[in-house]
């Protein structure tokens, strides 16, 4: 897989990195559609033009079979296509609360491992705050993250809650989890491709509503992968969020905080972040709207 193909992987949108992959290949739509045939999956010439030039998505289930099956006959790492489609358009009436986003459009990789994990649903707990610090070891290649959630149950016997985490780049694997304070670790999962990972965390009693709680938790970020900023996905508001950076050894020249509406689009409220001399920086961000949050640096 060559880099123009990864970078599109990682920031999309769908349909540049399917062009994108399909032109690398060096096949023909029609060598496309007989290599899914010899798979026993059928699909249009047309269908797969309309993909990559935007006109239209895969939705329907046999289209999503044929998108996975496409990966592999494209030589790309497993749901990378599957990913850049987010949520499907809803097409009728929701109950997800007016204001929010769904953690599977936000997470799209993890859809699956979420299945059977939404004992509590989404909803049920407000994010009062929510704190990440990191360190981003030059000298060692370690980056490690601690995140420390505050959280109020909206609903009576709320006795949990779930957490995502996903990698950009499917190549590199997603964090580790190293562990949980106040709270006692439930079902973790990761997917076949090990670009995301979800993890269930047991709140000590239920909490009823009004009830708080706070909960905080250690990951180790994929090794290898090349950084260049961090960012937090908020599926529904949140009163206030902060992120800690150190940066061991040469630190980068500029820092900058962003937002996104979504997880993907247009950066917003660029700012830059003053770096201190001990290599570390900080984001206040009070009233987040759902979307992203992030800080990205050069050096």
């Amino acid at each position: 897989m060559n880099t123009d193909v990864r970078r599109v992987l990682r920031t999309g949108p769908f349909e540049v990195a399917l062009d994108a992959a399909i032109e690398a290949s060096g096949l023909t739509l029609e060598r496309l559609c007989g290599r899914l045939s010899d798979r026993g999956i059928t699909v249009s010439r047309t269908a797969i033009s309309y993909w990559r030039s935007g006109r239209s998505r895969p939705e329907r289930a046999e289209s999503m079979v044929a998108l996975s099956a496409l990966e592999e006959v494209l030589g790309l790492p497993a749901a990378s296509l599957v990913a850049l489609l987010g949520g499907r358009k809803p097409r009728g009436r929701g109950t997800r609360p007016p204001g929010t986003l769904s953690r599977r459009e936000l997470w799209p990789s993890c859809g699956r491992l979420l299945t059977g994990l939404e004992a509590t649903p989404d909803g049920q707990l407000d994010y009062l705050g929510v704190s990440d610090a990191l360190v981003i070891d030059e000298h060692t290649g370690e980056r490690r993250q601690r995140t420390r959630l505050v959280l109020r149950a909206t609903a009576d016997r709320v006795d949990r809650c779930v957490v995502c985490h996903e990698t950009d780049d499917p190549v590199f694997g997603a964090p580790d989890l190293l562990g949980v304070a106040y709270a006692r670790l439930g079902r973790v999962r990761g997917a076949p491709e090990g670009r995301s990972m979800v993890a269930e965390f047991l709140f000590d009693r239920p909490l009823n509503r009004g009830e708080d709680t706070v909960i905080e938790y250690d990951l180790r970020l994929a090794q290898g992968q090349p950084l260049d900023h961090v960012y937090r996905r908020f599926s529904r508001p949140v009163g206030l969020y902060t992120v800690q950076l150190r940066f061991v050894g040469t630190p980068p020249g500029r820092v900058r905080r962003y937002d996104r509406a979504g997880l993907r689009g247009p950066e917003q409220h660029v700012e830059d972040l003053w770096l201190g001399a001990a290599g570390t920086t900080s984001l206040v961000a009070p009233s987040v709207r759902p979307g992203t949050v992030g800080v990205r640096w050069e050096r």
